[in-house]
């Protein structure tokens, strides 16, 4: 019980410092749930990229999400960040902002020395037309 009590301790100590690591100054609505679609069915195609699955505690993480048409043509679509550990989210991006973009969206990650020995995952989650698909990354957070 002991063990449980200290784990949800460093949870809770690593939501703390994720959400002031990685706060964002602008508010924006909530979107409207919509139901996931199986890849098969979705309209459009969703990458995600960043340089490795190692970022380093204060260090500027890189990533780039891409959407498109199935044609190739970037399309407009939201996107939200959130961080995983397991299947449960622990925390998000800017605190959750969603971005509005056409084709192609960039963003600088800073990961906290909170997330160091924890196997994270950042979700991406890209809603183009009421359709959404989750982009998973796997990270470990790295001291160096």
């Amino acid at each position: 019980m002991q063990r449980k009590a200290l784990r949800l301790v460093l949870l809770a100590a690593f939501l703390l410092t994720f959400a002031a690591a990685c706060g964002g100054s602008s508010r924006t609505k909530n979107a409207v749930a919509t139901k996931p679609t199986t890849p098969a069915t979705l309209p459009f195609r969703a990458t995600f990229s960043a340089p490795t699955h190692s970022p380093v505690v204060n260090k500027n993480w890189p990533i780039t999400v891409i959407v498109t048409d199935l044609s190739g043509k970037p399309i407009a679509a939201t996107l939200q960040m959130n961080v995983l550990l397991g299947s449960l989210r622990v925390g998000q991006i800017d605190n959750g902002k969603i971005y509005r973009f056409v084709g192609r969206h960039h963003e600088i990650i800073t990961w906290p020395l909170g997330a160091v020995g924890h196997q994270l995952t950042l979700q991406s989650v890209v809603k183009v037309n009421g359709k959404t698909k989750k982009l998973l990354w796997a990270i470990s957070v790295a001291k160096k």
